[in-house]
């Protein structure tokens, strides 16, 4: 045995250090990680990454991580001087010719009819910037 080399004891399982001696001694860490390395090492990381997170981040969200707040559906907001122009899509007698029909899957807006293609580009915008709704 080579004076340089040292003995190696057993993996300490469920532990970041466990995690690493997996690595350093290139022994796979099983799938299910029943021995709770990998669970072990996520922990430790999502705990360094909250603690290394902005003060704004903690007051924003409480200091959780996760999804954004839920922000309430506003008015449309767009001065088009087409009557019916941006109108939820159960109103009647809109859908003529030119008339554009937006309908974002999962997002919070209602179907909305638009006068034009430029109209609708907004609509497709502001219905992809409120994520949320049923789909």
């Amino acid at each position: 045995m080579s004076p340089h080399r040292q003995a190696v004891g057993p993996i300490a399982h469920g532990t970041v250090k466990g995690y690493n001696q997996h690595r350093n001694r290139t022994q796979p860490i099983p799938e299910d990680d029943s021995c709770g390395c990998r669970a072990a090492y996520n922990a430790d990381r999502r705990e360094r990454a909250s603690a290394a997170a902005p003060r704004s981040a903690h007051e924003w969200n409480r200091g959780l991580t996760g999804s954004r707040p839920t922000i309430e559906a506003r008015p449309v907001g767009r001065a088009c001087p087409t009557d019916g122009c941006g109108e939820a899509g159960t109103v009647t007698g809109v859908d003529l010719p030119g008339w554009v029909y937006v309908r974002v899957a999962e997002s919070r807006e209602p179907g909305r009819w638009w006068c034009s293609g430029s109209c609708a580009g907004y609509g497709i915008a502001l219905a992809e910037l409120r994520p949320g709704g049923a789909s």
